[in-house]
């Protein structure tokens, strides 16, 4: 029996084995074979993603496979995600080029991920694309010449006619420069931005007059009074779909958004995800008259987290549900111990043309509904689940019941846990047939005390009958090395991503329990560490480093930064002696490539 030949296998079955590989290595691979080939992957020639690539994968596809395809691209993505520096270097390689437009003529579209101070160059090289799509790194703050830039570029230049912007990520939100001229960006429909206050949203709608598409976070609230007069007249006439989301409790009244909604009757869909202190939004009554007001409305979605006072408890649900029968809006119901959550069902975010997030809690578990059939409905387009357990004494089951009714989520994450089974009491049988089969990231987020609950961890982390695609993990520092102690020899060998963040609870860093972390992630391939404090780190760094460095051979990426005061190593090291050294534990051979980004906060390495 003859082997069948690459060139022997239908257009069908090549394109099927190329869904499985990224497009850097679909080109790479089979580019420049033959005419065929080529023809069948030219929409992976379109779409140039250098997310998750090696430095040595970078520079392969900047020095040989840009050239033959660089007529092609339509799509751009460059990431500092688990390749920290690419945004940098991309741009170093690019700086002949007064725009990105003169390299890649028929670019269209630009997604750069984790955009650090370090990349504000490229923003002058972006003009003449249509859209543009910024996340910041969330644990790297912005500075203030980064804010004026971002606003400069994107918002404020004569030149720029995007169509299509997203700005997020940015922890307190974008400070716009409210004393420039007004630019008016007559192209711009869709927005996507997280911004710092209400009054940074009212320059918005008088910067885009013809937004149809608006998706918005405000960051925080302020007392001081708006720099910008809010008139019927600046609000967008064209806006079909408005998402709105905050978790600061003060940024937006209920008074404030029926202003504010009741003037744009273009409205086809409404979407809130927010916190608040107003228990106005719980009344059926001030929805039935708000939404009176949209006549085009198709579609409404809210999730509110309604922060209670201590005189409002206990709290008759069934009233609240009661009231809610009477209108044409669906909801369900549940309380923990400070928080009303009110959320439409179904969890249906078809209507979206991005996957969405929710926030819960465990005692959804207990949730009343208008609709039963409809609250029973499968979630759909969820990506990522948040379950906040504020640290209530909670049980195994309310996490477990609530999770299942979300199978789809690529991300968990859990926030505040405090189980009280005890561990050597057995998982419900019924959570046998429980299953998350697309949930690629756990993020477990503080137990208290930095207890860890052993067996409900090992169900999520460690079953792969439960999580088979699971491959990183964000955990506090402190309740890892609780975990790695109550589990000697136990390892992870599936998680691939490890990112740690430590604070006052957690401690100083002590070098045996991170080579007992390390014994229990022994493939690890990126590895992240953010500490509050550099106070908690500066004893041992320097072994710190070469301890991780040096029992982590695969390494592709790794990060130790603090968000207060300074690394007193990285101080007394320019970048070359610092390189040198790095090079050295990494045994690194001359012509092995390795890229190091150090400051008085920061040292990453990507290889």
């Amino acid at each position: 029996m003859h082997p069948t030949r690459l060139e022997q296998l239908p257009d069908e079955i090549f394109l099927e084995i190329c869904l499985y590989l990224r497009p850097y290595d679909v080109v790479n691979s089979f580019g420049h074979l033959n005419h065929r080939l080529e023809q069948t992957i030219s929409q992976y020639r379109r779409d140039a993603d250098l997310h998750h690539l090696t430095l040595y994968q970078f520079q392969r596809w900047f020095n040989h496979l840009l050239h033959y395809t660089a007529k092609s691209i339509v799509n751009l993505v460059v990431s500092n995600w688990n390749s920290p520096g690419q945004i940098y270097l991309f741009n170093q390689f690019i700086k002949s080029y007064d725009s990105l437009y003169y390299l890649l003529p028929n670019i269209k579209q630009v997604r750069l991920i984790d955009f650090t101070n370090n990349d504000f160059e490229i923003l002058s090289k972006l003009d003449r694309i249509e859209k543009i799509f910024i996340d910041a790194d969330a644990l790297v703050p912005l500075a203030y010449s980064t804010h004026v830039l971002l606003d400069k570029y994107l918002f404020c230049s004569s030149s720029s006619h995007f169509k299509e912007i997203r700005l997020w990520g940015i922890e307190g939100g974008i400070r716009l420069q409210h004393h420039m001229p007004i630019h008016f960006n007559r192209h711009l429909e869709r927005l996507t931005i997280s911004v710092a206050l209400l009054d940074d949203l009212i320059l918005m709608f008088r910067r885009s007059p013809n937004l149809r598409n608006l998706n918005v976070e405000i960051a925080q609230h302020t007392t001081k009074k708006l720099r910008q007069n809010a008139t019927v007249d600046m609000l967008p006439k064209h806006l079909t779909f408005f998402h709105f989301q905050t978790t600061d409790q003060n940024v937006l009244s209920s008074k404030d958004l029926d202003k504010l909604v009741s003037n744009i009757p273009s409205i086809e869909l409404l979407s809130l995800d927010m916190d608040t202190n107003d228990f106005d939004y719980g009344s059926a009554c001030y929805w039935i008259r708000m939404l009176s007001c949209l006549t085009k409305l198709k579609h409404v979605y809210f999730k509110l987290r309604i922060w209670l006072k201590s005189e409002m408890m206990p709290l008759d649900i069934d009233s609240i549900i009661q009231s809610f029968e009477q209108t044409n809006v669906p909801v369900c119901c549940y309380v923990d111990t400070r928080v009303l959550h009110l959320d439409t069902v179904p969890y249906n975010m078809k209507q979206f043309d991005t996957n969405m997030s929710v926030t819960t809690s465990p005692k959804a578990m207990l949730a009343k509904t208008t609709n039963i059939q409809l609250f029973n409905q499968r979630s759909r387009r969820i990506q990522t689940l948040i379950v906040d357990g504020q640290h209530d004494p909670t049980h195994i089951n309310e996490w477990l019941s609530v999770i299942t009714r979300f199978p789809g989520i690529e991300i968990l994450q859990l926030n505040s846990v405090n189980i009280q089974d005890k561990e050597n009491s057995a998982i419900d049988i019924e959570n046998q047939t429980f299953q998350l089969p697309h949930m690629g990231y756990l993020h477990y987020i503080r137990s208290t005390s930095c207890k860890v609950h052993v067996p409900f961890f090992m169900f999520l982390a460690k079953n792969t009958m439960v999580s088979p695609q699971l491959k990183a993990l964000s955990m506090m520092y402190g309740d890892l090395i609780y975990l790695c102690k109550r589990l000697p020899g136990c390892t992870f060998e599936r998680i691939k991503e490890l990112w740690l963040y430590g604070g006052e609870a957690d401690g100083h860093v002590i070098l045996r329990d991170i080579d007992l972390l390390l014994k229990t992630f022994p493939n690890l391939y990126h590895f992240y560490f953010n500490n509050q404090s550099s106070r908690f780190l500066n004893r041992h760094l320097q072994l710190i480093i070469e301890t991780i460095l040096r029992a982590s051979p695969d390494l592709v990426s790794f990060r130790i930064s603090c968000n207060k005061s300074s690394l007193k190593l990285l101080l007394s090291m320019d970048k070359e002696t610092c390189t040198q050294w790095i090079r050295e534990l990494c045994n690194l051979g001359e012509d092995e490539r390795i890229h190091v980004t150090i400051n008085e906060k920061l040292l990453s390495i990507w290889k």
